[in-house]
């Protein structure tokens, strides 16, 4: 949901656009759930926060959980709302924007309906869904994409239990991105991605990502804060880079 919705919600930032998503966590199937209202003018720092704050509490793979949450962005978070289900093991991410007009395809790599501005904030490479789908499988769970009540699509993950500890074999090389920001974590841990974007000039949707597949590969690990710091293999493997 945003109020004042611009036409992009990319590129030039217009003033008084406030983007807004709900996390709603449902601890008791007989209670009423736990609603926290996330708002920032930035759309980068919604999914950020959106992420941080839906991860602490979920056994979705955190890499799919962040494909999940960053397709919020093809809908400018129009009624965006993230609800935790079944003591994390469901994650349901709706919204009412324009909907996915062929949900078969958008399973397909390749396929993406990114713009320009789109790709401001994430990578926008068609590539998302599918990912999500498969980390989800591997894990023995399910992903399903349906039209939402009225308009706008919802996205459901549900696993049985836990991720597997992600790290089997040697990962790949890090990106430069990356290189830069396991050195940074080595100086200042625990850090949080904000921190790091200030201090490494870079955008936070870009710092965030990479923290999630340095994450993925179990070369970091990240505190119920929102905080980084590097796994005892992490360390060995910036010992190797510089």
């Amino acid at each position: 949901m945003s109020t004042e919705l611009p036409d992009s919600i990319g590129g030039v930032q217009i003033h008084g656009t406030t983007y807004v998503v709900r996390v709603a966590v449902h601890r008791a199937a007989l209670e009423p759930p736990a609603i926290t209202e996330i708002r920032d003018i930035a759309p980068a720092a919604v999914i950020e926060s959106v992420f941080s704050a839906v991860a602490q509490v979920s056994s979705v793979p955190p890499l799919a959980l962040r494909e999940v949450i960053e397709n919020l962005i093809h809908a400018d978070f129009r009624d965006g709302l993230v609800t935790v289900l079944d003591g994390g093991r469901t994650v349901r991410v709706s919204d009412r924007g324009p909907g996915i007009q062929d949900p078969r395809r958008a399973m397909e790599p390749g396929y993406t309906t990114a713009d320009e501005a789109v790709r401001a904030v994430v990578r926008g490479a068609g590539s998302g869904l599918a990912l999500a789908s498969g980390l989800v499988a591997a894990e023995g769970g399910l992903l399903e994409v349906e039209d939402n009540l009225g308009g706008g699509t919802v996205v459901t993950i549900t696993v049985d239990a836990a991720p597997a500890p992600d790290g089997a074999g040697d990962p790949p090389q890090p990106s430069d991105a990356q290189r830069r920001l396991l050195a940074l974590l080595l100086e200042m841990a625990p850090a949080h991605p904000e921190t790091m974007a200030r201090e490494l000039d870079l955008p936070l949707g870009v710092v965030g990502r990479e923290l999630v597949l340095l994450e993925h590969r179990g070369l970091v690990a990240r505190f119920a804060d929102g905080g980084r710091v590097l796994t005892e293999r992490g360390a060995a493997i910036v010992a190797t880079l510089f």
